[in-house]
């Protein structure tokens, strides 16, 4: 749990040592799911240092007055919210070990749950992503700062052979864009929107994908349900082989059950939709219930493409 204290340097490490090993800070409104606080002030704030009993016991005064030194030291926090900022990441028998700051930015105490934590490297790339139960961190006392250390399991490594110097540690849910691996693109949204399961469906999906051919631009299913309402939702990925961005305004697609027959048709505007270049990007297309043409399609297999005519 304390590994990195002893490990840092080969010795009890200075203040001006752990300062140095600081990562960019994942920031999390103290209002989104897992987190109960009350609303934000108005003022910037400092946070002080809270050990959690157990790290009491076992820090020395040394290594007390260390990560008291740093945890005064980390920038002003927004008033009303959370942030994790990471320390160190070492080698663990079970994985990688990760001891970060856990701030709170609110003037009362601040107790969490469960929640997904992800280790990003690179130009935000996904390395590995594991639900924690936070509750065993204890309550945070307002504009504190407690350490803890997390075990990423190996069995949830999503990438092999990458160099994690440049790495952060974040709340899933605070994140902007998040890529995994294959180059697969998650907006913010969507990041908020999907579940788990979702998610893991999705990363499984795009490491078994072939890659795309230079210059290839293409559409893949990935889920169809049928709402309440009789509309289909279908899930796709947005796929850009090409050297250039692509935004989309508009794109007719059409929607074929098992027998190729055409279920469904639509003009669907997307606002200039942006897909990188040589990334995915999942979206949702919703096909109402009046372009629906077979009321009973067999959609044991299914795809969605651009229709004949459209390419003509």
């Amino acid at each position: 749990m304390l590994s990195f204290l002893k490990n840092l340097m080969g010795k009890t490490p200075t203040p001006e040592e752990i300062k140095q090993q600081l990562r960019e800070e994942s920031v999390l409104a103290a209002e989104d799911p897992g987190v109960a606080a009350n609303r934000p002030s108005e003022a910037g704030v400092m946070t002080k240092l809270s050990l959690h009993e157990s790290w009491e016991r076992q820090l020395n005064t040394t290594e007390k007055y260390a990560l008291s030194f740093t945890a005064q030291e980390l920038p002003p926090m927004q008033p009303g919210n959370l942030s994790l900022a990471g320390l160190s990441l070492l080698p663990h028998e079970q994985g990688i070990e990760v001891t970060a700051f856990l701030r709170n930015g609110t003037d009362r105490p601040v107790r969490l749950e469960e929640m997904t934590l992800v280790i990003l490297f690179g130009e935000e790339k996904l390395f590995t992503r594991q639900k924690f139960d936070l509750s065993e961190v204890g309550e945070i006392p307002p504009y504190s700062a407690r350490p803890w250390s997390f075990v990423f399991l190996s069995e949830h490594f999503l990438q092999v052979d990458v160099l994690l110097k440049n790495w952060k540690i974040a709340f899933e849910l605070a994140q902007k864009k998040m890529v995994l691996p294959q180059q697969l693109e998650l907006e913010e949204s969507w990041i908020r929107a999907l579940t788990d399961e979702q998610k893991e469906s999705l990363i499984e999906l795009a490491k078994g994908l072939p890659a795309l051919k230079e210059g290839e631009v293409n559409v893949q299913s990935v889920q169809v349900r049928r709402s309440e309402d009789g509309a289909f939702h279908a899930m796709l990925l947005i796929r850009n082989g090409s050297t250039q961005s692509i935004s989309f305004q508009s794109l007719p697609l059409a929607l074929y059950d098992a027998s190729g027959q055409k279920v469904a048709i639509g003009q669907f505007e997307l606002g200039g939709l942006t897909v990188n270049t040589n990334t995915s990007k999942p979206w949702m297309f919703i096909f109402p219930k009046e372009s629906i043409l077979i009321e009973e399609p067999d959609l044991s297999r299914w795809k969605v493409s651009i229709p004949e005519e459209a390419q003509a």
